[in-house]
């Protein structure tokens, strides 16, 4: 009877994650990309060891779809098979790391994570995280097995694991130091005398290689940024680190928040029985030193909602467990009752407002769409514009744009044009398209600029004007407004 039990939850578990496959699918050729989703885009584009700001695995993943043609749905059959990978991976991670838990622990993963909106959204649009997520959860699954039966082939396989998480992003350094946190809790340091944990050290250090050979040739530009980022001597503010734990409580559900927190409590009160606890402190040591550093530096600088994802990923199988132990309780049910209704609102909202875009309805969120809107047109026009200008003066013209941001929705939909950036920060355009210089000219993009009535403007040492405007309306509001100027070293 338990078996049928647990097979039903099983096949419950499966068909959220198909639903969720086919939302996703349905919806990925409506909407232009996004912002992080054309600058990762263009990766793949622009094949190599590793890049600016991040290491190379999500542009290695995209290219993976370039048989088939890049485009809206293509570019977005990754990022969904990623965040159904990870939902069957927190079933595992629940089944195997809590062996004496109530049966529905594991469809209980499954719902933490697909009722998170901003897993919801970054299972539509490609980040780093995804991968890292899917690969924290492997390594979780991998420490566990090695903790109960020291297999040489876990060590090797956690080695590799290690490896290609640290190509998906930095902050893939955590994950070590739990396996470290973890070992030396439960094994002192007896486990460090045999050769496997070496090995599999030797294997990570060999796949993360194009990283650190990609930052040797280009003065270890990546790592000086990431720590400029990360250690910056900005004044530490309380009312922003208490906003971002609202925000993450809001878009990671509020269910999700309270079992964190809830489940962690537990394991912190019963430290004298460890030993009964194995899976918990696993998880705990996973997830809480990433999260503790986010969280801390949230009072420091702006913390994007997607960084915190491999910590909620790796909490979800620890926080089904304790919602399924404490699912007698009424506050329990109430809670996560309430907050999956508020979850799957907010996310079926969402992609209403994408897919349909009904702005005579809800104008509100006209701003909401705005980096979603207009940039294709955008990007084709100034290449127009571009052309008619080369063909007027005889002399070379690029594409330009002021942030990186709005430059990878110009350059991807604008490709093989090349884009140069009007900035004085490094960026990844920097590595792609030689900076301007004193004989470049070019069109320059803007979007909801103000230009003086005079059409003429300075930027980075350029005589900007403007020659053309348009306008992005949809369901007859208007989204997006767009500046094309010509620009040329000042003086010329």
């Amino acid at each position: 009877m338990e078996r049928m039990v647990q097979g039903r939850e099983q096949e419950a578990g499966w068909l959220i994650v198909l639903s969720v496959l086919i939302v996703h699918w349905w919806m990925a050729p409506l909407v232009e990309l996004g912002v992080d989703e054309a600058h990762y885009a263009l990766y793949a584009l622009y094949p190599a060891l590793s890049y600016f700001d991040h290491p190379p695995m999500v542009g290695w993943l995209q290219i993976l779809v370039q048989p088939f043609g890049y485009n809206e749905f293509t570019l977005r059959l990754i990022p969904s098979l990623l965040l159904a990978l990870s939902s069957w991976l927190g079933w595992r991670v629940a089944m195997q790391l809590f062996p004496d838990g109530h049966q529905a622990r594991g469809l209980v993963a499954i719902i933490l994570i697909n009722t998170a909106p901003m897993l919801q959204i970054m299972g539509w649009g490609l980040v780093p995280d995804l991968p890292l997520m899917v690969l924290a959860l492997l390594s979780v699954e991998l420490i566990y097995k090695i903790h109960r039966f020291n297999y040489l082939r876990h060590w090797l396989l956690l080695g590799l694991v290690f490896g290609l998480a640290g190509l998906s992003k930095y902050t893939a350094v955590f994950l070590p130091l739990g396996l470290l946190l973890f070992m030396f809790h439960f094994h002192g340091l007896q486990w460090l005398k045999q050769l496997a944990p070496w090995l599999a050290g030797l294997i990570a250090f060999i796949v993360i290689t194009p990283v650190l050979i990609w930052n040797a040739q280009h003065d270890w530009v990546s790592f000086s940024y990431q720590l400029d980022r990360g250690v910056g001597l900005d004044e530490w503010s309380l009312k922003e680190a208490l906003l971002m734990q609202l925000a993450q409580a809001a878009i990671y559900s509020f269910l999700a928040y309270v079992a964190m927190i809830g489940a962690t409590f537990v394991v912190l009160r019963d430290r004298e029985n460890a030993t009964k606890n194995i899976g918990h402190w696993l998880i705990v040591y996973c997830a809480w030193p990433a999260m503790l550093v986010i969280s801390w530096s949230a009072g420091r600088d702006t913390i994007l909602p997607n960084w915190p994802a491999m910590c909620w990923a790796l909490f979800a199988p620890l926080s089904a467990n304790w919602i399924s132990d404490n699912w007698n309780k009424v506050w329990v049910k109430v809670t996560a009752f309430a907050s999956t209704f508020f979850s799957l609102f907010f996310i079926l909202f969402v992609f209403w407002v994408l897919a349909f875009k009904p702005l005579s309805r809800v104008p509100f969120m006209a701003e909401a769409l705005r980096d979603f809107t207009g940039w294709q047109q955008a990007a084709e026009r100034a290449v127009e514009l571009k052309r008619q200008w080369q063909s007027e003066i005889n002399q070379p013209v690029t594409l330009m744009s002021g942030n990186w941001s709005r430059a990878s929705r110009l350059a991807w939909y604008a490709f093989p044009e090349p884009l140069q950036l009007l900035s004085d920060r490094t960026t990844q355009f920097d590595f792609w398209t030689k900076s301007p210089d004193k004989n470049s000219k070019g069109i320059l993009v803007l979007d909801n600029h103000d230009i003086p009535e005079s059409g003429y403007i300075q930027k980075e040492g350029f005589d900007c004007l403007l020659v053309e405007e348009s306008t992005a309306v949809v369901d007859k509001v208007e989204v997006n407004s767009f500046q094309f100027l010509r620009c040329q070293w000042a003086g010329q």
